[in-house]
């Protein structure tokens, strides 16, 4: 009698461990908690709108100019939580981070101009500031840990 072989063997075969580092984990939420958190304050701010708004074009002005100016913030913030994700889950590569690096660019600029520039609260301003220097060390620090053939 011949033995039993599975067909499937993927339901029984462990899962492959991670090949990325505490800090790629650190980058994944930092970067998802910014997202949602520009986000939420897109839809507080659409919010806000609907109370005074009577007609719909005024509704919609309002939805576009909110969630446009607010993709600015959360489309790259989910884009680089993303990559941190795929870093740890499969290792760094070079290629997306440096895409997270030219993601953040234009937001560390205007993080320091709201910090030291700005007359905006350094309450608001310190928060972001830290966020995408953190952020931005961590893709320079795993570009650098990249090893090349």
């Amino acid at each position: 009698m011949e033995p039993i072989v599975p067909i499937i063997e993927t339901a029984y075969q462990q899962r492959s461990p991670a090949r990325g580092t505490l800090a790629d984990v650190i980058a994944t939420v930092l970067a998802s908690m910014a997202a949602i958190t520009a986000f939420i304050y897109s839809t507080v701010f659409f919010l806000g709108f609907l109370e005074n708004d009577t007609h719909v074009w005024g509704i919609i002005s309002a939805f576009l100019l909110c969630f446009g100016i607010g993709a600015f913030a959360y489309i790259p913030a989910t884009l680089t939580s993303l990559i941190a994700w795929r870093a740890y889950k499969k290792g760094a590569v070079k290629k997306p981070l440096l895409w997270v690096i030219l993601l953040l660019l234009p937001w560390l600029c205007l993080s320091l101009a709201l910090f030291f520039v700005s007359d905006m609260a350094v309450i608001y301003s310190a928060p972001i500031l830290a966020i995408v220097i953190i952020l931005t060390a961590w893709a320079l620090i795993s570009l650098r840990n990249i090893k090349t053939l």
